[in-house]
């Protein structure tokens, strides 16, 4: 509503100057000039027949501004001669209009912004709602950092194509259809006229926008790689500094970037080119009506103050034009985008709950494996026709050489992966058909690796059980053999352990792991190779804990 009101007080000013023309020139209601009515200035087409004769008939704001000239003749100035009246009315009406469009610019920028950031907002929170569902293969398959690229640069790349270019489309086709009805009242053969260049603009705007589609999305795919090529560098700087590989990962990164540099090189000629392509064709548009618009006015067919006003209205005519194909192109970027952030929302879990699964009761801890097997890739078994059977309150080993399957086995019961064939249950119930939320809140997890978050010991430790107490993580780190390596430092349990826990040793981060672990109190445990990487002294230590 406000862009509908906003765009027919853009058109008025136009009228209120071919209102100040005619008023000059002697065509307008208050008649300044001495010519005789008989007759129009420079013509000899009578003045029944002439435009000035109804005046109103041709610029609707007219009658208003005569009115309010015979009402500040009367009441304000005390004088007889409409013309200072008329001159106060146009001088008045310019800044009316003009304070009018000022307010509603800024109200409706207002709400757009807020729209535009809600909308961004929620559409980041859905896709990361969307990527905590889908299953470990989908982050397996792909890297990290373009991953990040798609929740980040392209949902921030949608709100900056999409947002402000759907204003401007709400914009352009109002002023257009306003300024198509009352140029078309005005003279329907000059305005047909002035769309002359019309189809042309249609086809370069489609020819152009193919193109710039195919590069966009090339660009988004360069900059996810680039994004995911930083973060792998970054998270492994130790390796390149530790085997002097700077040189070489400077070069991986320049040539990534180079690629980006240009492809956007690439964009900027297209636009070059695109842009003088559209003007010329507005300027052909303008060019045939000021030709044909000046015969009509040498022959009294129309008022010097109409020309003008239809003059003026060419740019806001041939503007919305041109911004529609603008909107087109960024139309075309944000498609680039959205194939990248739809492809997420798009992807399906590997592993979702059916339809008719239940709540987990608290469990025993009983588990049965009933000929299983397993592949990732469809190909190759990693685990071939698994049985076997855990009562509550049992402590399984599982012995093998690297790459066995031992992790794939654990990774099964909190169904991380399903079996390829085979059964797995829980206390007799199937993993199939139980909520995968409810099961994996009753199962504790170390990894072999352990992750900790670029936060304080204390929230690391809290992860297990949020809202826990300051004496339940106390008592955690005590189980787990770590709260006297951590009163050790001077922040206490309030240390930043850095990103990764680089901070910490890898028993040290291990034994927090089994701390967070600890303080979820899980009915299962799970403790993947958990004294892999650590000395026999902390081994023993994670033993006892």
């Amino acid at each position: 509503l406000l862009t509908l009101f906003s765009t027919l007080i853009g058109v008025l000013p136009a009228q209120v100057m071919g209102v100040a023309v005619n008023e000059i020139t002697g065509f307008g209601e208050t008649r300044i000039s001495n010519q005789p009515p008989e007759k129009l200035p420079g013509s000899d087409v009578r003045d029944t027949q002439s435009p000035s004769r109804g005046f109103s008939d041709n610029i609707p704001i007219a009658p208003y501004i005569t009115r309010a000239a015979r009402y500040v003749s009367a009441n304000w100035l005390r004088t007889a001669d409409p013309r200072l009246a008329t001159a106060y009315v146009l001088a008045g009406s310019f800044l009316l209009l003009f304070i009018i469009s000022q307010l509603i610019a800024v109200s409706r920028g207002f709400i757009m912004a807020h729209l535009g950031q809600s909308l961004i907002f929620d559409m980041r929170s859905h896709v990361y709602a969307h990527l905590q569902k889908l299953s470990l293969k989908y982050f397996e398959d792909r890297q990290t950092g373009d991953v990040m690229s798609r929740v980040v640069n392209d949902v921030n790349s949608l709100e900056r194509v999409i947002v402000d270019p759907v204003l401007g489309l709400l914009t352009d086709i109002f002023s257009l259809a306003w300024i198509l009805y009352f140029c078309l009242n005005w003279d329907w053969v000059l305005t047909l006229i002035s769309l002359v260049a019309v189809p042309l603009l249609i086809v370069v705007t489609y020819f152009f926008g193919g193109i710039l589609r195919r590069n966009f999305r090339k660009l988004r795919q360069v900059i996810g790689d680039l994004n995911a090529l930083l973060q792998d560098n970054l998270s492994g700087i130790r390796v390149i500094k530790g085997f002097a590989r700077e040189e070489y990962e400077q070069g991986r990164f320049d040539d990534k970037s180079r690629e980006t540099y240009k492809l956007n090189v690439k964009l900027a000629k297209l636009f070059l080119t695109f842009r003088p392509l559209i003007e010329l064709l507005n300027q052909i548009g303008t060019i045939v009506v000021l030709f044909y618009g000046s015969i009509k006015v040498f022959r009294g067919e129309m008022t010097p103050g109409v020309f003008i006003m239809f003059f003026q209205y060419l740019p806001r005519l041939y503007g919305p034009l041109t911004g529609l194909t603008r909107f087109y192109n960024h139309l075309q970027q944000a498609l680039a985008s959205s194939e990248r952030v739809f492809e997420v929302l798009d992807t399906e879990p590997d592993i979702k709950d059916s339809p008719n699964a239940v709540e987990l009761p608290r469990i025993a801890g009983n588990i049965q494996f009933r000929d299983v097997y397993f592949s990732y890739d469809g190909k190759t078994e990693v685990l071939s026709d698994i049985n076997l059977q855990s009562e509550p309150g049992q402590m399984i080993a599982f012995v093998g050489p690297s790459g066995a399957g031992k992790t794939t086995l654990t990774n099964l019961i909190p169904r991380f992966y399903d079996p390829t064939q085979g059964e797995i249950f829980i206390d007799g119930h199937n993993l199939k058909d139980i909520k995968s939320k409810s099961l994996r809140k009753q199962i504790g997890i170390v990894l072999q690796e352990p992750f900790l978050f670029n936060d304080t010991i204390k929230n690391n430790i809290a992860y297990g059980k949020i809202g826990a107490t300051d004496e339940e993580i106390i008592a955690a780190a005590k189980a787990a053999n770590a709260h006297e390596f951590i009163m050790e430092f001077s922040e206490k349990y309030e240390t930043l352990v850095g990103e990764r826990g680089v901070k910490l040793s890898g028993g040290q981060k291990q034994r927090i792991s089994i701390a967070r672990a600890i303080l979820a109190d899980p009915r299962i445990l799970i403790l993947d190779e958990a004294t892999s990487s650590v000395d026999s002294e902390t081994e023993i230590l994670i033993q006892k804990a």
